[in-house]
């Protein structure tokens, strides 16, 4: 299948891919608001969106910031070890952020947000 048109089918995610095909990253930890605010105090970042059927959403790094503030810390979910309640987030739409470590040290850590609505 063309990396371009393969879409999430279920979440959570065991990796991640690109239009050009897989990303080589592990998933390292979850992410509470206060986490990833340390996270994005120390280096930059790329975002990733997971919403079941779409492909991965990469942000742009020159939207990342506006995209923390107005899309995510809003409906970042807290403890993602617990049921989520849609309801209590605007649009009834949360994410469960995670951290996933590339392969390669020197690129960016990767924030998967997996979209539940």
């Amino acid at each position: 299948m063309d990396p371009a048109h393969r879409v999430v089918l279920q979440l959570p995610l065991v990796e991640l891919w690109d239009e050009h095909g897989p990303v080589p990253a592990v998933r390292d930890r979850f992410l509470t608001r206060e986490a990833l605010r340390i996270l994005l105090q120390g280096r930059p970042v790329r975002f990733v969106v997971a919403d079941p059927g779409h492909p991965p959403r990469w942000i742009p790094q020159a939207e990342r910031f506006v995209f923390w503030k107005v899309e995510v810390r809003p409906r970042l979910v807290e403890r993602p070890d617990h049921p989520i309640d849609i309801y209590l987030y605007p649009e009834d739409r949360a994410f469960v952020a995670s951290e996933w470590l590339p392969d390669d040290p020197a690129s960016l850590p990767i924030v998967l947000l997996e979209s539940y609505h």
